[in-house]
C-alpha cells in the first residue's frame, strides 16, 4: 500500500520510457494503469459509515489483497487481461503500453508492504510480500490509523524515494516536456482538453496528480506526527512515534496472509518489471510503427492567455 508513491510512479514512467518510445505512449494510460488496481479494490476496505453502522469488507486486508477477495487485481495477470481488452477495444499501443507500464508498477510496488500481492496469480494464490512495512488498512484501524502507520515508518521512505526520483528528472514537470513528448502521445485527449482550457490550464492538469502526491505527503505526515495526540499502550503522545525499523511501526496491529519467503520476493518481483519494461523497448516500437502513430501536426497548442484552442488532432497513415 503506497499513499502518494504511485502519484510519483506515474511521472517516472513516463521520464524514463525506452528511447524509440518517447513521445509515444500515453500519460493519461500511465495514469489509469497505475490507479486502476485500488480503484476497483480499495473502495470497501475503508468502507463508509451511514447513521452509525459501517459497511465494509469484513477483513479489510484480505479482501483488498487476498483471495478470495479484490487480491487478483492487483496482479500481473489481471492487468493484463484489462490492457488486452483496451487494445481490442481501441487498437491503440500508447495506451496499450502505457496502461501495461503503470499497472505492473503499481502491482509490483505493493509487494513492501505486509500483506503485498499474488504476484504469480492464477498459477498460485499465496501472497509475495518483502515486509517492508505493516499494512494497517484492518477493521479496527481504519484509514487514519494506516495513514497514521505508512507516515511513521518506511512507508514515508519509500514515497520520499520516489518523489526524489521524479525530482532528478524534473525535466518531465516542465511545459517543454509537455509539449514535446505527452501531447503528441495524446493528441485528440489533450485537444478536448482544450476546448475549456489555455495551454496554462492544461500544463496545470498534466502537473495535477504530482502535487497532489506532494500534498499528500506532506499533509499525512503533518498530521500524524504534530497534529494528533494518541493513545499507545496506555500511554498518550503527542503525535504517533517514529519506527523505521524493517517491518514497523511497532505498535501496529500488523496483518499478513499466507506467503511466499520473503527473500525470493524482491529479486523475482525486480525480474518481473525488468521483463515487462524489455518487452515494451523491444516490441513497443512495432506495435506504434503497425497501430500508426498519432500526433498534432497542423499547429502547436495555444500559449497561456491566448484565446485559440488547440486544432483537431489527425491521424497519419499506417506504413
Amino acid at each position: 500500500m503506497s499513499w502518494a508513491a504511485h502519484q510519483f510512479e506515474v511521472y517516472a514512467i513516463q521520464a524514463h520510457l525506452p528511447k524509440r518510445l518517447r513521445g509515444q505512449i500515453s500519460f493519461f494510460a500511465i495514469f489509469l494503469g497505475d490507479f486502476t488496481p485500488d480503484f476497483l479494490a480499495k473502495f470497501w476496505v475503508y468502507g463508509v459509515t451511514v447513521n452509525g453502522h459501517h459497511y465494509g469488507a469484513s477483513e479489510p486486508y484480505r479482501w483488498h489483497r487476498g483471495w478470495p477477495g479484490m487480491g487478483f487485481t492487483h496482479t500481473l495477470f489481471f492487468g493484463l487481461l484489462v490492457a488486452g481488452g483496451i487494445w481490442l477495444w481501441k487498437r491503440n499501443p500508447a495506451w496499450f503500453i502505457g496502461f501495461v507500464l503503470g499497472y505492473a508498477a503499481h502491482v509490483l510496488t505493493d509487494v513492501n508492504d505486509s500483506i503485498g500481492t499474488m504476484l504469480i496469480f492464477p498459477l498460485n494464490l499465496m501472497n509475495w510480500s518483502v515486509g517492508t512495512w505493516a499494512y494497517a488498512a484492518t477493521i479496527d484501524g481504519g484509514k487514519y490509523l494506516d495513514a497514521a502507520g505508512y507516515y511513521s515508518s518506511l512507508g514515508f521512505v519509500m514515497d520520499v524515494f520516489w518523489l526524489v526520483v521524479v525530482l532528478f528528472s524534473w525535466r518531465v514537470l516542465t511545459r517543454e516536456f509537455w509539449r514535446t513528448q505527452v501531447v503528441p502521445a495524446d493528441p485528440r485527449v489533450w485537444a478536448w482538453f482544450g476546448r475549456f482550457l489555455n495551454e496554462r490550464g492544461l500544463l496545470a492538469l498534466y502537473r495535477g496528480t504530482f502535487f497532489y502526491g506532494v500534498c499528500r505527503l506532506v499533509a499525512w505526515t503533518t498530521w500524524a506526527h504534530l497534529l494528533t495526540n494518541p493513545v499507545i499502550d496506555g500511554v498518550r503522545r503527542n503525535g504517533y512515534p517514529w519506527d523505521l525499523s524493517w517491518g514497523g511501526p511497532w505498535w501496529i496491529p500488523k496483518v499478513e496472509l499466507d506467503q511466499v519467503h520473503p527473500l525470493i520476493v524482491l529479486p523475482v518481483a525486480l525480474g518481473m518489471f525488468a521483463a515487462v519494461y524489455w518487452a515494451v523497448a523491444r516490441y513497443g516500437p512495432r506495435l506504434i510503427e503497425r497501430g500508426g502513430v498519432r500526433t498534432l501536426i497542423e499547429r502547436p497548442l495555444p500559449r497561456a492567455g491566448s484565446s485559440t484552442r488547440p486544432s483537431p488532432a489527425r491521424r497519419r497513415p499506417s506504413r
